[in-house]
């Protein structure tokens, strides 16, 4: 090999990038994310090029920055949503904790619950059955155990869904305005039945599949342990 022979360059110039770019005009609209590592030109330059290329990149921030506002507003208003909610929740459980009785406890759950959570009507099913016929809340409703298992399955469930085919075994007289229902399986315990805790809205988006469902099965949580507290003593 001769000793003045140069081994290839891999060394890309200035030019290269040139007529690449010159060459395939469309490369920076498919790569527009190139655009957030470049630095603009001066302002003092006036070739046609350059002001396009400003443009293009002030553009490109306008939509960052209006893409970024709306993920800031969404973001702010599902805070102040969820803050609420909890609001309502603490507000619900404060109530049914200085319930005295049993029948005080249907009454807060099926007569207050609704107003403070924001719903239009709250149901308590218990399943029908020896435990039920002993067992006297104000407000309830017995339905069979086939129905509870219809709806909820035979596991520890929580359904979400807006609908107009509610069950009236479930709402009763309310049944027809329910537009979205949210069934919270009541589980049983050594002196009450298996049973719904049932929350009906006529907003059809107050509930829907993929939400958060923990607040509602803390409120059963703590319905569970009144009921079990009041029958106990």
């Amino acid at each position: 090999m001769s000793k003045t022979q140069k081994t290839p360059s891999s060394s890309i110039s200035e030019e290269d990038v040139r007529l690449y770019l010159k060459n395939n005009p469309g490369f920076l609209k498919d790569n527009g994310d190139l655009l957030h590592d470049l630095l603009p030109p001066d302002r003092e330059q006036t070739h046609d090029n350059v002001a396009d290329f400003q443009k293009i990149m002030l553009a490109r921030l306008q939509e960052d920055i209006a893409e970024l506002k709306e993920y800031q507003d969404t973001l702010i208003a599902a805070s102040r949503n969820n803050m609420s909610t909890q609001l309502q929740v603490h507000e619900a459980v404060l109530a049914i904790l200085d319930a005295e009785d049993i029948n005080h406890v249907g009454h807060v759950v099926t007569q207050d619950w609704p107003d403070m959570l924001s719903v239009d009507v709250i149901s308590l099913c218990f399943q029908k059955g020896k435990a039920a016929n002993s067992l006297d809340v104000e407000g309830t409703r017995l339905v069979s155990k086939k129905i509870i298992d219809n709806l909820m399955g035979h596991d520890d469930a929580c359904l979400l869904r807006g609908n107009d085919n509610a069950s009236e075994e479930i709402f009763g007289p309310a049944t027809n305005l329910i537009q979205a229902e949210a069934l919270v399986r009541l589980q049983a315990t050594d002196v009450s039945p298996a049973g719904i805790l049932a929350f009906g809205s006529r907003n059809a988006d107050m509930f829907a599949p993929g939400q958060g469902t923990e607040l509602l099965r803390f409120l059963e949580a703590v319905l569970r342990r009144m009921i079990l507290k009041c029958l106990k003593t």
